[in-house]
């Protein structure tokens, strides 16, 4: 990351994310709960370096992941170069409107 500051966005989602993934690897089933997540995404966040996750979420950029996106785990395992244009693509509807998987 060549960029010397961050977004509000960015830094909330990669927060989010690093606890999400500490929380993961102490109760998988309160975890989820907690933050509204899939099995998959669960999974996937929890498979994630602490680095990698990091690097992807500044690289999705001022796109809010949270509350957990349908497309979440797509976007997160998304090359890096390419993540922060699928974001705004292919941006959150409201929860309500997007079936849960």
């Amino acid at each position: 990351m060549n960029r010397v500051s961050i977004t509000d966005v960015e830094w909330i989602n990669v927060h989010i994310l690093a606890i999400i993934r500490a929380e993961l690897q102490h109760d998988m089933a309160a975890t989820c709960c907690r933050f509204a997540l899939s099995t998959e995404q669960a999974n996937y966040i929890r498979s994630l370096r602490l680095d990698e996750l990091w690097s992807q979420a500044f690289q999705i950029g001022d796109t809010t992941l949270f509350p957990p996106r349908t497309d979440l785990v797509q976007l997160l395992s998304t090359p890096p170069n390419l993540a922060g244009a699928f974001s705004l693509v292919s941006p959150p509807a409201p929860p309500y409107l997007e079936p849960r998987r």
